[in-house]
């Protein structure tokens, strides 16, 4: 299957610079959405076929693949599907989990997706737009081996701009060591250079269609 990108997101394959950030999270958004659902699709896949790197590593680490946890968010506001990552990480035999919202201003907790599918699985759209399960109990984000975290834009030395409510950065903020953090991106969403801040979370990796991006290397 082929699928091509709208003239507007080509136009963002280009390196971006100086941007008013507040201009760039706009017009990142609105490329996403240009986007047709067999684009997106076709897209996800391609993405998918760049995470082997990530499955070689931790299989060569670990005796029982159940015990890699992996974060996931379900895509909601155009961004590159994340079933298929699920796929792949179900494949792989790691347990997925998914981010759940208790308050506006305070960190995420990850609960276990109890079904590949999510079509499937027991899930609730909180006030904010996405879906998290609807019980379970909870774990921190320490507990997590990988994160594969939503964005707006990222660049090429690993800052990432988010979707805008500072979820990951406020749940991060004092993490070391694990989990991973992983970008799941399209290829336009990466820009030359980001304006950083210190409370800024930066990426270990990301991942597009096209590659895998290689930002710190992973001690587990």
């Amino acid at each position: 299957m082929q699928s091509t990108i709208p003239s507007g997101a080509q136009a963002s394959l280009q390196p971006t610079s100086n941007l008013d950030k507040r201009a760039l999270r706009k017009r990142l958004r609105s490329e996403r959405l240009l986007l047709t659902r067999q684009q997106r699709d076709y897209a996800s896949y391609q993405a998918m076929r760049n995470l082997l790197p990530l499955a070689q590593y931790f299989s060569h680490h670990v005796t029982d693949k159940a015990d890699i946890r992996v974060g996931v968010f379900i895509d909601a506001f155009g961004e590159l599907p994340t079933q298929p990552l699920i796929d792949w990480a179900y494949r792989q035999g790691f347990s997925v989990y998914l981010p759940v919202v208790s308050a506006a201003d305070k960190a995420l907790n990850f609960a276990k997706l109890q079904h590949a599918n999510v079509r499937q699985a027991r899930l609730v759209r909180h006030r904010l737009g996405m879906h998290q399960p609807a019980y379970g109990e909870t774990l921190r984000v320490q507990a997590l081996d990988m994160l594969f975290m939503p964005l707006v834009a990222f660049d090429r030395h690993g800052h990432r701009m988010g979707m805008g409510g500072g979820f990951y950065d406020r749940t991060l903020a004092k993490v070391k060591g694990k989990p991973l953090k992983i970008g799941w991106a399209y290829d336009f969403q990466c820009v030359e250079q980001l304006d950083a801040h210190p409370w800024d979370v930066n990426l270990d990796m990301a991942v597009t269609p096209s590659r895998l991006w290689r930002f710190k290397r992973y001690v587990r």
